[in-house]
């Protein structure tokens, strides 16, 4: 026999194997790109899970449930690496024609952030606000103001890593950390 006949008699001696296999192996492929995009199609922002890659600080959505800001579209926590803090967080819209994502995350507050006069109604502080965007395969753009909202490939928090990486929580446990503004989407919860 010679060199490059063997493939050729075995798809000739078993033509029917051979449909079956590359039948099988079109049927595969396309249910793995179906589900992919099923999966992408299905996880709402508000149950995303985000994941910063240089401090691995994760941002947990959830549902709202009943929000007290009329105006807040998503709720979310922030875990701070290498403890066992999550702090609190939310999106709510601006008033007004061109409204947009304001982000907030906050923590308890110290007497220092009193004096600074980063204390808001809640009791807590400001550690990051800022307008959140949403990045895509295009790059950034606004991000959806409907509660129903798809979760995006990322999200951008402009200067979140530098106001992240000062914050006690964050430095005091990571102390050669450091953080970026841009987050990855890593999951979707159920709940």
């Amino acid at each position: 026999m010679q060199p490059g006949t063997q493939p050729a008699l075995l798809h000739n001696a078993f033509p029917e194997i051979s449909m079956i296999i590359r039948k099988l192996a079109f049927v595969v492929l396309g249910s793995l790109g179906l589900m992919q995009a099923a999966s992408a199609k299905e996880c709402l922002l508000s149950h995303a899970t985000y994941r910063e890659p240089r401090s691995g600080a994760v941002m947990q959505f959830r549902p709202l449930d009943n929000e007290p800001a009329a105006l807040t579209t998503q709720v979310f926590s922030l875990a701070v690496p290498h403890t066992g803090i999550s702090l609190p967080a939310d999106i709510t819209w601006t008033n007004g024609k061109n409204s947009f994502p304001l982000g907030t995350i906050r923590h308890a507050c110290t007497d220092d952030d009193r004096e600074a006069g980063l204390q808001d109604g809640s009791g807590l502080c400001r550690i990051w606000d800022g307008q959140v965007y949403a990045l895509t395969g295009g790059g950034a753009e606004q991000l959806n103001s409907r509660e129903a909202t798809p979760a995006p490939k990322g999200l951008l928090l402009p200067e979140f890593g530098a106001a992240f990486a000062e914050s006690p929580d964050f430095a005091n446990a990571n102390p050669d950390g450091s953080a970026w503004d841009a987050f990855t989407l890593t999951g979707c919860s159920d709940e």
